[in-house]
């Protein structure tokens, strides 16, 4: 992605296009695990991706365009779980909307994302391989990045990504690793 990234600073065109096509998949990766409506998904990864088109090469990458690129997807997806949040908190406010009164108010789980990222840092500490496989499967990566990332065989990535998996159920269940 580098690559197309210095290509698509200097003014080429198809690098650009590819780099925006690399991006909207992985982007699609993950913001289907957010959102989970699937228009709703395109829409919030759009968004995203116009951002990124639009700031990109005026923008300073501090951690790294990666990092950036995902900070920005991370924004996007928090917008519009807010904004759905106020929209169910309006409708369940409305008297005049019955449909509404009956169905709870939607709210994400933040003691879960808490959790979760406690858990990851407790993975970090202990076996920083599998935290960082897990990441970077969620970011979207494919097996064979994750494996020339990690400088692991596709066997050992997967028997990392289940080791890793297992670990952090465990730790989400009792709070250990």
């Amino acid at each position: 992605m580098n690559r197309y990234l210095t290509k698509a600073l200097s003014g080429d065109r198809k690098a650009e296009e590819q780099l925006f096509r690399i991006l909207r998949a992985r982007f699609l990766t993950v913001a289907k695990r957010r959102v989970r409506e699937p228009d709703e998904t395109e829409d919030v990864v759009q968004r995203a991706c116009a951002t990124v088109l639009e700031k990109y090469k005026s923008a300073e990458f501090h951690q790294g365009f990666e990092a950036w690129v995902y900070t920005v997807l991370r924004m996007k997806i928090g917008n519009y779980l807010q904004s759905k949040k106020t929209r169910a908190e309006r409708q369940v406010d409305d008297p005049n909307n019955e449909r509404m009164a009956t169905k709870a108010s939607v709210q994400p789980d933040w003691n879960l994302e808490s959790a979760l990222v406690e858990c990851l840092k407790k993975m970090v500490m202990i076996r920083r391989q599998y935290a960082r496989a897990l990441s970077l499967t969620y970011q979207g990566y494919g097996a064979g990045e994750i494996c020339s990332r990690l400088k692991v065989s596709r066997n050992n990535m997967y028997s990392i990504l289940n080791r890793g998996r297992s670990m952090l159920s465990e730790c989400l269940e009792t709070g250990k690793v």
